[in-house]
């Protein structure tokens, strides 16, 4: 009981008692908010594989094979909408490869190659194809696939200088191609190119247009050759048609 101690104090208490009470049900009211977890950033996984930059006359399906990998994934690994054009130079991601790898350029590859150029020449190359070079004729074209020869082998001194066959693009010119040595391969048309293989020493580069009959080359052996003489190709829609077909 309150009533016999002294009546400021008897207030103190009662102020006391309700600021407890208060504060009681106060906290049982307010709910302590729970600390949400701290999110660490996203963590940005790295692709593995290696990056492949592509030289000319690469294909994407070249790059593929050579590496064993799946073009599908590949082009949308890098965002490649057409697989058919890839740039000179361009680093393309090759998922799963651990080392850059050397991929081998194919004349079916180049073959197919449209011309790069914007420059027009009059007129177009008509269908008569004259002989590069004079000579003995070594070997046949040969379509059976147990004996396939896919030109013919004109033999000719070393240093004779071999003839455009027609007039057209110099699309390649060099000695990247296995097993031709130095190689000239012209087109002539959408659907018509002619390769000339085993030179000593080509005279025309890559993107020049050449008239039927100058000089494009020199006789040699280079590559798989046994003695000087030129491998001569006709190419429709790059498949190997007998050139005696078109020569004239």
């Amino acid at each position: 009981m309150l009533t016999n101690r002294d009546p400021t104090l008897n207030r103190f208490l009662c102020l006391f008692l309700l600021s407890l009470i208060f504060f009681i049900h106060a906290c049982a009211r307010y709910k302590i908010p729970t600390e949400k977890p701290t999110l660490l950033p996203e963590r940005r996984i790295e692709k593995k594989g290696v990056y492949h930059i592509v030289e000319r006359h690469q294909t994407l399906y070249r790059i593929c094979k050579t590496y064993g990998v799946d073009i599908k994934e590949v082009a949308k690994s890098n965002g490649i909408a057409n697989v058919s054009e890839i740039q000179t130079g361009q680093k393309i991601l090759i998922p799963g490869a651990e080392e850059v790898l050397k991929v081998e350029i194919y004349i079916e590859d180049v073959a197919s190659e449209s011309v790069e150029t914007k420059r027009e020449r009059p007129g177009h190359p008509n269908m008569d194809f004259i002989w590069p070079v004079e000579g003995k004729r070594l070997a046949l074209f040969e379509e059976e696939e147990r004996k396939r020869h896919q030109g013919i082998d004109i033999s000719s001194p070393s240093g004779m200088p071999i003839k455009a066959s027609n007039s057209g693009w110099v699309i390649y010119s060099g000695n990247a191609i296995r097993g031709y040595g130095n190689l000239i391969i012209l087109r002539h048309s959408e659907e018509l190119v002619t390769v000339y293989a085993h030179n000593q020493v080509n005279l025309v580069d890559e993107g020049m247009w050449v008239e039927k009959g100058q000089t494009i080359a020199k006789v040699g052996q280079t590559g798989r050759a046994s003695g000087p003489h030129v491998h001569f190709e006709i190419r429709r829609n790059n498949k190997a048609i007998d050139p005696l077909l078109l020569l004239k």
